[in-house]
């Protein structure tokens, strides 16, 4: 069963704590927002981005920190090169950036390396033509579309995209994390100057499903970097879309509250 730890709202949304077993999960509205059982994908999302990030000193923007497996997976990736890395993760909740830090981040990621800053900030705030990212990572909502922050929606649509595309360098790459296959999004993508590859990582608790980790280049991958990545091209038909790998309703018998 799961204990409930603490709970916070704002911006219209609850959000609530969850541990069992040394596993923390966030619910949003009493929706299961991010669960700690259940992490390949956000694991092989900061690998992917590690690995595309091959400057000495890479800059890497990420939106969203969830549970920070995507960012622990990121540092490892990196190596000895997270010492002279500029990380900066961007996180709208506050609650969320409180839990980490008191109750994730001991057991997940107990040191960061200076140059990974943790800030509550909208992940739009950091993108402009100015900053000349390496790699961004998106991961803040459950697709190419806007779950509770509605102004994400911006993001995902050409002049968003194209804005993204504006803050990487030109052998930069943008990130999606995806929990469904949207090619209406890859057609915007490539409408947008980007060229689109893709990764599935399949879903724990659900064989007919599989997360998509988007992949988008100002370059075009090389076929032996695609080979050796895992990556494959995106369709993009407009009109086609797989549906959604749903996100939990609250369990039927109620968790227990922490002393």
């Amino acid at each position: 069963m799961w204990t409930h730890i603490d709970s916070d709202s704002s911006n219209g949304n609850q959000l609530d704590l969850y541990e069992r077993n040394g596993l923390y999960m966030i619910r949003a509205n009493g929706w299961e927002l991010m669960n700690g059982e259940y992490h390949a994908s956000e694991d092989q999302l900061g690998r992917l981005a590690g690995l595309l990030a091959r400057a000495p000193r890479p800059k890497i923007l990420v939106g969203g920190l969830g549970l920070g497996y995507t960012l622990a997976s990121l540092l490892e990736t990196l190596g000895q090169r997270r010492t002279e890395a500029s990380i900066t993760v961007a996180e709208r909740s506050g609650a969320v950036l409180r839990w980490f830090d008191s109750h994730i981040s001991p057991r997940l990621l107990a040191t960061r390396p200076p140059g990974a800053r943790l800030v509550e900030s909208d992940v739009a705030n950091h993108l402009g033509a100015h900053r000349r990212w390496n790699v961004i990572v998106l991961d803040v909502d459950n697709g190419p579309e806007a779950l509770s922050t509605p102004g994400n929606a911006m993001l995902y649509g050409e002049h968003g995209l194209a804005r993204c595309r504006d803050s990487l360098t030109p052998s930069g790459h943008l990130l999606l994390w995806a929990g469904f296959e949207d090619p209406s999004f890859v057609h915007r993508a490539r409408a947008a100057g980007f060229s689109a590859t893709k990764q599935t990582v399949p879903f724990p608790v659900r064989s007919d499903q599989a997360h998509v980790l988007y992949v988008l280049s100002r370059q075009p991958i090389s076929m032996a970097d695609r080979e050796r990545l895992g990556l494959v091209t995106s369709g993009c038909n407009p009109g086609g879309r797989r549906p959604a790998v749903p996100i939990h309703p609250p369990p039927s018998t109620p968790s227990t509250s922490a002393p």
